[in-house]
């Protein structure tokens, strides 16, 4: 089921869900960028080519440049070993399109 069914089904569960999203990635002791930046390592451990779509644009959007990006996923690459590699390409292509 997508997103958007269970939101026409359930809509308290996405609104509750999206108030979480909020209060975590607003600026803390990390900015929205800091965040953003582990959410696209995240993002590289867990395969999610639309999350790392979104939270890589975010990060840029939020100021974060090239070389933040690729050092983000250099630390995902380091912890979880060589098959993170191929999330480089999908960091040139994000940067490649804006």
């Amino acid at each position: 089921m997508s997103l958007e069914g269970i939101q026409k089904q359930q809509p308290a569960a996405i609104t509750a869900l999206y108030r979480l999203r909020h209060e975590v990635f607003k600026d803390g002791a990390l900015s929205f960028k800091e965040k953003e930046l582990i959410a696209v390592a995240l993002m590289s451990v867990m395969r999610c080519d639309e999350c790392m779509e979104v939270h890589a644009h975010n990060a840029l959007e939020a100021g974060a440049t090239r070389d933040e990006l690729r050092e983000a996923l250099l630390v995902a690459m380091y912890l979880a070993g060589p098959t993170q590699v191929i999330w480089t390409k999908k960091v040139d292509e994000i940067i490649g399109a804006l």
